[in-house]
């Protein structure tokens, strides 16, 4: 039909597909025929992009990670060096408070000194801040105690002392006398019943009465004396219960002192061996929070034999009262006259005396106070005709304890003026402070036994110090708590702790 040539229209189209469809087909087989290197080189040039920008992304990553380790590293190696610096710091402060403090019996050992120490019993410890300074400084000042003002000051590295001063940081040390407590170690070699008798009036006032024969929750305790029993079984090398009378007098052991812990949480065995810290304390039956609260501060674990009545608080300057109140004081019979404080008038009359001798010991030991008594009111005694003129310490000997106990039981003007001063009055009496005197007391009609007072009391140097050192360097600080025993020349360490 196309062949024919009739239909000339008809072939013109027919023409024009067919060069339509050569045309695609030659497109296809060329689409066909192209080579695949080249799609395969496109492709490769997207995959070193991928690859290149990986690397990177690992790379500053690994760069990155390894800067913060190197500084995690350089911070902790810091640290490390900071903490070291501040740990020596803390530890030339123990040292130049250990070496001051020795200086302090060598010169109580002069021939030309030693008088002259003893008879105002000046005590180094008081003034160890002041004599800390220059070795931090550089520089001896004088200041007006309580004030921002300087009297004086003295540059020593000016002057060409070397090694003084232009410290980095800062130290410090304070310094705290074990004298003035009771020593509950003093059991370990026996019960003695004269030592015995300074505990029992610690407790006897009936200001603690609340304290005891406590049943409640987990609070389980008895009497002041089988708590006081249960602080010797602690300690005592005999595996035989203490038992103590109301009186405070020894009787005869009564059954295994481990049975006090058998039915309780504490199920451990009792010591029998001194108390190594205070803190021991909270292992005996009975004793918590509460009782270390109101008689922590009063015991001491350490060789302390004596009160000494300059640092002593009114818990246990009450306790040397009433151990050496008179018989003719006491309404009870001569057989337990020891026992005077467990009688309320008596026990009530003695801790007001000792809160205004507590009162009294603070008073002098501020030299605020003395410098406002002997220039704006020219006194020139702190009790005149009483207290040697000039004093500036509380007690120079057991004698002038003793008059002061006397001037304050005669004189009604003393009592209110030196309890005023109490610590423990202010937290006893509240505002009642002021209306407490000696006549309402009646501590006229007290009598003592000097020879028993002057056999438990002391006002010798102390010998034995809690120190606490500080080192602080670059935000970082280091504390060491120890405790010296100077009895030992030079000192000997009893007790080390580092934090």
């Amino acid at each position: 039909f196309l062949m024919s040539g009739e239909h000339p229209e008809q072939w013109k189209k027919c023409g024009s597909l067919t060069h339509r469809v050569a045309k695609v087909c030659m497109r296809f087989w060329d689409a066909l025929d192209r080579p695949v290197a080249q799609k395969g080189i496109h492709s490769n040039r997207g995959i070193a992009l991928l690859l290149v920008l990986t690397y990177f992304v690992v790379m500053s990553a690994t760069v990155v990670s390894g800067f913060m380790s190197s500084q995690v590293s350089f911070m902790i190696a810091s640290n490390v060096r900071d903490d070291l610096k501040a740990y020596y710091k803390a530890k030339s402060a123990l040292n130049l408070g250990r070496l001051m403090l020795t200086y302090q019996y060598e010169l109580e050992a002069d021939e030309f000194f030693g008088q002259r120490i003893k008879r105002s019993n000046f005590q180094m410890y008081s003034i160890l801040d002041l004599l800390m300074t220059p070795f931090k400084t550089g520089i001896i000042t004088v200041d007006v105690p309580g004030a921002n003002h300087t009297i004086a000051s003295y540059d020593l590295k000016s002057a060409g002392v070397d090694a003084m001063g232009d410290e980095t940081g800062d130290f410090n040390v304070h310094v705290v006398p074990e004298a003035g407590r009771l020593n509950i170690n003093s059991f370990y070699t026996g019960v003695s019943q004269e030592k015995l008798y300074e505990f029992c009036m610690m407790m006897a006032s009936p200001e603690y009465n609340d304290l005891f024969d406590v049943q409640s929750g987990d609070v389980v305790r008895g009497s002041r004396m089988e708590l006081l029993a249960a602080m010797i079984d602690w300690v005592d090398p005999d595996s035989e219960k203490t038992y103590i009378t109301n009186e405070c007098k020894l009787d005869a052991p009564s059954g295994d002192e481990a049975s006090l812990y058998v039915d309780q949480r504490k199920k451990y065995k009792v010591k029998n061996a001194k108390y190594t810290t205070l803190d021991e304390l909270y292992e005996v039956a009975g004793f918590d929070d509460d009782l270390m609260e109101v008689f922590g501060e009063t015991f001491t674990v350490y060789p302390v034999e004596k009160i000494n009545v300059n640092l002593a608080s009114a818990k246990v300057l009450y306790s040397a009262l009433c151990n050496a109140v008179s018989s003719d004081s006491s309404s009870k019979a001569s057989d337990s006259r020891i026992w005077a404080c467990a009688d309320q008038t008596i026990g009530t009359q003695l801790f007001g005396l000792a809160m205004a001798l507590e009162g009294y010991q603070q008073f002098v030991s501020n030299p605020m106070n003395l410098l406002y008594l002997y220039t704006v009111q020219n006194e020139t005694s702190v009790i005149p005709g009483v207290v040697a003129n000039g004093t500036i310490i509380p007690f120079r000997n057991v004698a002038e304890f003793y008059r002061v106990v006397q001037a304050m039981q005669n004189d009604s003007e003393l009592i209110p003026k030196f309890l005023l001063y109490s610590p423990t009055a202010y937290l006893m009496l509240g505002e009642n402070i002021t209306r407490v005197t000696s006549s309402s007391l009646g501590l006229s009609n007290l009598t003592f036994d000097t020879s028993k007072l002057y056999a438990n009391i002391t006002t010798a140097s102390p010998r034995i110090f809690r120190m606490t050192a500080v080192g602080e360097y670059a935000g970082t600080q280091r504390k060491l708590s120890v405790v010296i025993d100077f009895n030992t020349t030079g000192g000997k360490f009893l007790y080390w702790r580092e934090y």
